[in-house]
């Protein structure tokens, strides 16, 4: 997921459109050459990681015949391709593991389904701002665990041995320690086509090297006799285009989560590319929107049989360097995945699984980003810790569990994060009216105004930091103290209490609590929980354009209420 500081925008500010083209015929036509390119790269992309969910190739096609060009059509994002994704694909996986027997394919319909209307309800509800509490440390740990999880998960396949372990890892390791059950000719075949990809990337047919070699290795395959398994022994390939067909909703309940899940990496992954991807207008685009675009894919999808599908970093990168124009050139993905399925679909089914696991073998190494984990690994100790659990929670893990692990992990990183970043400072008035800021003292003067600025976050986290931070008024007597609260809107409910709770420790010793800078959503949110009632309104100063006007007036107040007893 890219990191980088550019806005994808998430707010309802008008988008501008793109300028008018020139020369649109010429654009056109080179948006349909960037989509039949984009198409024939996605096509073994697409097979593979159906292979990886445990489906049938042909439901990773369907996705790409509907679900690509329908979020064409409705994204912010003018350049984003939608397309199946190993990370998504391996979830689809875990979640399909809770299906009878025997539904597979109405559970997978019922899941794309699901996952759309999830990103439908996160886009209109506006949550595309949330993207942001999952932290860079959790998200390099899962992102990692995919990546050896798609390696590890391809073994078995890719050498032709079977094991009945429980995981990836175990089967693994169980083949590694059982040599003797590994078919050579597999294992050569799938080594050759790594070997291809690999060579054919040095030339300038680059972009075409993984259908390319996809290709050759069928072609060697099918002339050898080879024996191994293929794409026909999972399942048959029809020569048609699909038709609909509704979810079953029994399956909803027990999809439900795994939905949410492959949802939340599906955004995940199209926030990073719309994050980097400008529209043609310079612009960035809209999250919210973006996530209803793909939400309106995936349901589409589903009626279809097509798998989940979610922003693609790689396609969209190859879209643009294939020369994409505007949106049209991911919307021709569809009609070319047409014209394969009606008129190429006895040649999908000879292709080897090994040839898939290699395509699979590739796209999971170079999904290690070792710059990302070693930057990860050298911040500190919490983000190590983070990233670590995340990875190891994501091999061992159901991928959806593994998710949602990630999420908690973030939330809880972010809130304990903020309540370290707290802080209490006094501020002394200097002859001439202005503030300085020193170090709290531990108790407030007696007979006299200390003037306090909180920074941080005050919700609940931070708000108990703070009662612990206040000076304690215990054996004071008439000490006022100033709270400055400007620029706050929404403090939460905990430190309502700080607050009424300190009011009443000051009134013990006779003293008072002020607070300063006060907007009118922070007075609104005092009156309507009581805090106001508790506090006075006569002790509460409104915030005015000038800086450190209100503080001046509460500090004057309170002098003039101290008497003869406050300082000159």
């Amino acid at each position: 997921m890219a990191d980088d500081e550019s806005t994808a925008r998430s707010d309802d500010a008008p988008e501008r459109q793109s300028p008018p083209s020139q020369g649109s015929k010429r654009n056109i036509g080179r948006d349909v050459i960037a989509g039949v390119t984009t198409a024939i790269a996605n096509i073994p992309d697409a097979m593979a990681n159906a292979v990886l969910a445990g489906v049938n190739p042909v439901n990773g096609l369907h996705a790409l015949l509907v679900g690509t060009p329908s979020a064409a059509l409705t994204t912010s994002s003018q350049f984003m391709t939608v397309a199946v994704t190993a990370a998504m694909a391996l979830a689809v996986g875990d979640g399909l593991a809770l299906v009878p027997a025997g539904q597979e394919v109405a559970g997978l319909l019922t899941l794309t389904v699901l996952v759309g209307i999830v990103m439908l309800l996160l886009g209109i509800l506006r949550a595309g701002t949330l993207m942001r509490f999952v932290s860079n440390a959790v998200m390099r740990g899962f992102l990692t665990g995919v990546a050896v999880s798609i390696v590890l998960g391809q073994i078995p396949s890719f050498t032709g041995a079977v094991s009945d372990a429980d995981n990836k890892v175990l089967r693994t390791v169980d083949i590694i320690l059982h040599p003797s059950r590994i078919d050579i000719s597999t294992l050569v075949l799938g080594a050759a086509t790594i070997a291809l990809v690999l060579l054919l990337e040095r030339t300038p047919i680059k972009r075409f090297a993984m259908a390319l070699a996809l290709i050759l290795a069928t072609g060697v395959a099918f002339v050898g006799g080879y024996g191994g398994q293929t794409v026909g022994d999972i399942s048959p390939i029809p020569s048609a285009l699909p038709t609909p067909a509704l979810p079953t909703l029994d399956l909803v309940f027990v999809l439900l989560i795994p939905a949410v899940s492959i949802a939340l990496i599906g955004l995940i992954q199209g926030t990073g590319v719309s994050k980097a991807t400008p529209n043609p207008d310079g612009t960035y685009p809209k999250l919210n929107r973006d996530f209803i675009g793909q939400g309106i894919g995936n349901v589409l999808s589903g009626f279809f049989k097509g798998m989940p599908i979610g922003g693609s970093v790689s396609s969209t990168a190859l879209n643009l360097q294939a020369g994409a124009t505007s949106r049209w050139a991911n919307f021709t993905i569809g009609p070319v995945i047409a014209i394969v399925l009606l008129l190429f679909s006895g040649v999908i089914e000879v292709v080897p699984m090994t040839a898939l696991a290699a395509l699979l073998i590739i796209v999971g190494v170079r999904a290690v980003n070792r710059d990302s984990i070693v930057a990860v690994w050298n911040t500190g100790m919490a983000p190590r810790a983070i990233m670590t659990i995340t990875f190891i929670g994501t091999l061992i893990m159901p991928i959806q569990y593994a998710v949602l692990l990630g999420v908690a992990i973030s939330v809880v990183s972010y809130v304990y994060s903020s309540s370290l970043d707290v802080r209490i400072v006094e501020m002394v008035e200097l002859k001439d009216g202005r503030f300085a800021e020193v170090d709290p003292p531990e108790s407030p003067k007696s007979h006299d105004v200390t003037v306090l600025n909180v920074y941080g976050s005050l919700f609940y986290a931070g708000a108990q930091v703070v009662e612990k931070m206040l000076p304690d008024p215990l054996g004071t007597d008439e000490a006022y103290v100033v709270l400055r609260l400007r620029g706050r809107v929404d403090v939460g409910s905990t430190f309502l209490e700080v607050l009424k709770r300190y009011e009443e420790r000051l009134e013990r010793e006779n003293g008072h609590l002020l607070l300063a800078g006060v907007g009118d959503d922070l007075y609104g949110q005092l009156e309507r929980t009581g805090t106001l009632d508790v506090i006075g309104d006569e002790d509460v100063f409104h915030a005015v354009s000038t800086l450190g006007d209100s503080t001046t007036r509460a500090v004057r107040a309170a002098r003039e209420r101290l008497g003869e007893d406050g300082p000159d």
